[in-house]
């Protein structure tokens, strides 16, 4: 019969006997007809009904494939359909209640609230374009909902409430004051949680268990914050009851009142019953797993990416330590981990998977914890080197895993895909540098604007995972992300190159952890506790940089020489080498190490102080993994793109750059290139030319930002924003950012600094200089001509970098109150550890300034 529709060429019902075929026996094993189908589909459709048909074929393969829990599959033929409408013109049909709602929901539940609030906003829209008030109504529910699951309890309540006041129906009502209690509890107003459930369940059917269960769940909760245990057991049983009947016994939902009744039971000390619930949580979701013992893991084989399924490990870990069974905790949180991986796969952007972070890195700070409690107390130095892998696991994940794609790609031949691929991502971050201005607006944005331009973004977004899809299948390569294997042995072997001393930093909510490695010798770790005087210690140090003179540390040098050497023995804890990797972490980040002081010292002379970058060459990176990842090489015929906008007369409101000239003329002796200058130094010129140079220079102004307004770098015609760059795809060597706050951003944790240097090692740049604070311009055109200088003749980056730091501080014609530190450490090298080509170059320098030293002894050495 299949065959016959097909040589009738009636594509329509070709389509429906297969949904009738499927309809007869609808499980997982059958969902293949529906791949088949798509396959044998044999021409466009051509009239209405069969567009019609084809768009009931996404929606319902989107729709199964959300019911079997495949929910990234789910969300690729949702965002088919909803493509499909719009480009067919699809009318009389329900596409918000069929396609955009559930859509919406799927990227929820696997935690893409950004991709989640896109398609909401989207959805409103449409409701209100065509007047389709329940459904507005409806939406402003999930869109409350979602700005739960992000904590905005506060925006979720006014958008409840606009609901309310659009809701005539009873059941809806019902749903609403259900909610409403729900965010007045994660506000702990407990008062109105009890009046809003007792709205809920006025305006409720009786019959309507849904609601029931989740307001059963809210007092549960409510009973739990106020340590009523029998109480809140009561109400976990009656919404578990109640849960069972409703969405059946093998339900997400079921799971996660399991491991809510697991946590009561935790708080009242009783493990085993916790551990009891956690187990049936896992059985609900992975239906294969039938234990026979309380200790017994589940095959990982059968994971899939859901947050309950993580939540159940993480509470098994919890019981486990409290049980003072650690390595058995160590289990399950290594299990949690498999689950989060399989979370990130599926998450579409960098906003999820930043969030995914956060949570991975609270449960790396409890498992470096257990492996040092573990080598404590054995003196296994197995349990340091594990406790550095789990913070490596956190340590710029994000990053790291961009890297790897962009290096998976460059071994795979030019495609035109690609080249589309490219153009969407660069519009995608077009349409978020013009988002995030009009937002700048605040209270005079354009909400119509924003609607449009989120609704072009959403657009994009499809387009962009649809293509995804394409090249996966072309390459299958590129779909799975796996961190580099990495151990202590590796990097000793593949990063020492010059016998470096390695120190990780792993900044925890109570503790600072300190890794070191060196070639020859065991990992160790060192333990700072964070208490009140070690955190007053750093933000004190750091202050002295904070002003944009530098008057701070000039009227302070007594706290500041006893500060810095005071952070130096806690942050090397009496570890030496001439050649240092850092890897810092959380606000350690941001301390200029160069500047730390190595010695007790009385001087009041900022030259005669002796700080670390006398005795140390300081080499950051983002994570060991990155490291292991990049490649030293030199590129080919390597030239220098260079943008120097002055800003003359103020230009855009920005203060004129007297130096920046000088440094393009001394930059040039050294290098060739093509060095653009004022009117020249344009971002339409450095978007189209960027690729075309092993080495970049911005010498320009630059802001860091802050939780509003993102950093961002200034072209001599416009404003070139962080967000805006992810989008770009660079294929450069070195990029100095001679600017401002250039190296630091707002903190996120397990990712760090989400800075304009962050943002270009993203988008493809593989080693940069890099700015901490407000840099002055004439000491930082001395630092980049002697680095020019420096790097021409040794070819290791961090090198030059430092001995233009050593030529800064020895050089008779700069006074001694412009040698502060603030004059010259702010700039940092972070990158692939470097060879020099001529390592007498760098002994000959040292001998050049100790000589110049002697002279000048005896020059103004009193009679």
């Amino acid at each position: 019969m299949i065959d016959s529709l097909k040589n009738e060429d009636n594509l329509s019902e070709f389509i429906y006997v297969h949904l009738d075929e499927f309809a007869k026996n609808p499980t997982s094993n059958y969902l293949s007809i529906f791949e088949q189908l798509s396959t044998k589909l044999w021409r466009a459709p051509s009239n209405e009904k069969e567009v019609t048909s084809q768009l009931y074929f996404y929606i319902n393969y989107a729709y199964f494939l959300k019911e079997f829990g495949f929910i990234n599959q789910s969300i690729i033929y949702y965002e088919k359909a909803y493509n499909f409408y719009k480009k067919q013109h699809i009318k009389n049909y329900d596409i918000i209640e069929f396609c955009l709602k559930p859509l919406a929901n799927n990227y929820t539940r696997i935690g893409d609230v950004d991709s989640a609030e896109d398609v909401l906003k989207v959805t409103i829209e449409k409701a209100i374009s065509e007047n389709k008030t329940s459904q507005i109504s409806a939406t402003y529910l999930n869109l409350a909902a979602l700005l739960k699951t992000k904590g905005a309890y506060s925006s979720a309540i006014n958008y409840l409430n606009l609901a309310l006041d659009l809701s005539n129906k009873s059941v809806d009502k019902a749903r609403l004051y259900s909610d409403l209690a729900i965010n007045y509890l994660m506000l702990n107003e407990f008062n109105k949680v009890e009046e809003y459930v007792e709205l809920s369940d006025k305006f409720n059917n009786p019959t309507d268990l849904t609601i029931q269960c989740k307001n059963a769940t809210t007092l549960g909760s409510l009973f739990l914050n106020k340590n009523e245990y029998e109480n809140a057991l009561f109400q976990f049983q009656k919404a578990l009851k109640n849960a069972q009947l409703v969405f059946g016994k093998h339900d997400r939902e079921v799971a996660k009142i399991y491991n809510q009744l697991a946590q009561v039971f935790y708080l009242k000390k009783d493990f085993v019953e916790a551990q009891k619930m956690y187990q049936k949580a896992l059985t609900v979701l992975l239906p294969n797993f039938q234990p026979n013992a309380i200790e017994e893991n589940p095959n990982t084989a059968f994971f899939y990416p859901e947050n309950t399924l993580k939540d159940s490990f993480d509470g098994r870990a919890a019981t486990f330590i409290d049980a003072e069974n650690y390595k058995e905790a160590l289990n399950n949180y290594n299990l949690a981990f498999l689950v989060e991986d399989e979370l990130r796969a599926v998450y579409l952007n960098q906003n999820a998977k930043l969030l995914q972070q956060q949570e991975n890195r609270n449960r790396s700070e409890k498992c470096i914890e257990l492996c040092y409690f573990l080598f404590e107390n054995t003196k296994d130095v197995e349990w340091i080197e594990q406790a550095f892998l789990y913070a490596e696991k956190t340590k710029s994940a994000v990053l790291l895993e961009a890297k790897e794609l962009l290096s998976k790609r460059n071994k795979v031949e030019n495609d035109s895909l690609f080249i589309k691929h490219d153009a969407l991502l660069f519009k995608k971050g077009q349409l978020n540098k013009k988002i995030t201005i009009e937002q700048l607006k605040d209270a005079n944005a354009n909400i119509t604007l924003l609607a449009k331009l989120t609704n072009e973004r959403n657009q994009v977004s499809t387009d962009l995972q649809l293509l995804n899809q394409q090249i996966l299948k072309k390459y299958p390569q590129l779909k799975t992300f796996k961190t580099s294997d990495i151990s202590v042995k590796i990097i000793q072997n593949k990063v020492l190159l010059n016998n470096e001393l390695l120190l990780e930093y792993f900044d925890g909510n109570y503790n600072l952890y300190i890794f070191s490695i060196e070639k020859d010798k065991s990992i160790a770790i060192h333990k700072i506790e964070k208490n009140v005087s070690f955190n007053q210690e750093v933000n004190a140090f750091l202050n002295f940089f904070s002003d944009g003179r530098g008057v701070t540390l000039q009227n302070n040098m007594k706290e500041y020489t006893s500060l810095g050497y005071k952070l130096y023995q806690k942050l090397f804890n009496n570890l030496t080498n001439k050649n240092i990797i850092l890897i810092p972490d959380g606000v350690i980040s941001f301390i200029p190490f160069d500047a730390l002081i190595t010695k007790k010292t009385t001087s009041t002379n900022f030259e005669n102080l002796p700080y670390l970058v006398q005795q140390s060459t300081i080499n950051y990176a983002y994570s060991s993994t990155i490291l292991l990842q990049e490649k030293n090489k030199k590129p080919e015929n390597e030239k220098i793109l260079g943008f120097f906008p002055v800003f003359e007369n103020n230009h855009r409101g920005l203060s004129q750059l007297t130096y920046t000239l000088i440094e393009s003329a001394n930059i040039k002796k050294t290098f060739k290139g093509n060095f653009l200058i004022e009117s020249n130094a344009t971002k339409r010129a450095f978007e189209k030319m960027a690729n075309q140079y092993s080495i970049i220079h911005l010498s320009t102004h630059a802001t860091s930002g802050d939780y509003f307004e993102p950093p961002a770098i200034e072209f001599y015609d416009e404003t070139l924003y962080l967000p805006e760059i992810y989008g770009y795809n660079f294929n450069t060597d070195l990029l100095v950012l001679s600017a401002c706050e250039t190296g630091i951003g707002t903190l996120r944790k397990g990712e760090g600094a989400m800075s304009l240097a962050r943002g270009f090692s993203y988008a493809g740049v593989r080693n940069l200089i890099v700015s901490l604070w407000k840099v002055n311009d004439k000491s930082t055109e001395k630092l980049m001509t002697n680095f020019y200088k420096f790097y021409k003749n040794n070819n290791n980056k961090n090198e030059a970098l430092h001995l233009s730091k050593l030529n800064y501080l020895n050089d008779f014609s700069i006074s001694s109150n412009k040698k502060s530190p603030y004059y010259w450490a702010s700039f940092i090298y972070i990158g692939e550890v470097n060879v020099s080509d001529n390592l007498f170059y760098k002994y000959w320098w040292l001998l050049v300034i100790s000589f110049m030293l002697i002279v000048a002894y005896f020059v103004f050495k009193k009679p």
